[in-house]
């Protein structure tokens, strides 16, 4: 079976339709553990709200740590929130290249900016690694 499943467009409960949202299988280690906050459409984020992955899929996005920027640190990343479709959530992440070594270690403080390609989608305040 391959890595990306592709995208998808559901509904969520309350009828709005979902933006399509790339999914991985389960991956694991995610070695990043914090609180995952995504931005609404007024403030640049996903016009259609947090995504909603598959219960045995993975959110596939993009991110960089600052002061890294879009143009100098992207890098594949899986977000697994606790709660998915929540604005706001405990979450896991983590390269999606589980050797990738980022230009510099993730310590907690850290905040991982979440990318859908250039667009700021969502920040991941990294409380611990492990």
């Amino acid at each position: 079976m391959p890595l990306f499943a592709g995208a998808r467009a559901d509904v969520r409960a309350d009828g709005h339709e979902l933006e399509q949202t790339w999914t991985v299988h389960p991956y694991d280690p995610l070695r990043f553990h914090g609180i995952v906050v995504w931005l609404n459409e007024g403030q640049g984020g996903r016009r259609t709200g947090p995504p909603v992955p598959l219960p045995e899929r993975d959110y596939a996005a993009n991110g960089f740590v600052p002061p890294l920027t879009v143009d100098t640190g992207l890098a594949s990343l899986v977000v697994r929130p606790t709660t998915p479709g929540a604005w706001r959530s405990a979450a896991d992440a983590g390269w999606l290249v589980g050797d990738y070594r980022y230009p510099h270690d993730i310590t907690a403080g850290d905040v991982i900016v979440v990318t859908e390609g250039p667009t700021i989608v969502a920040y991941l305040h990294v409380e611990s690694v492990g």
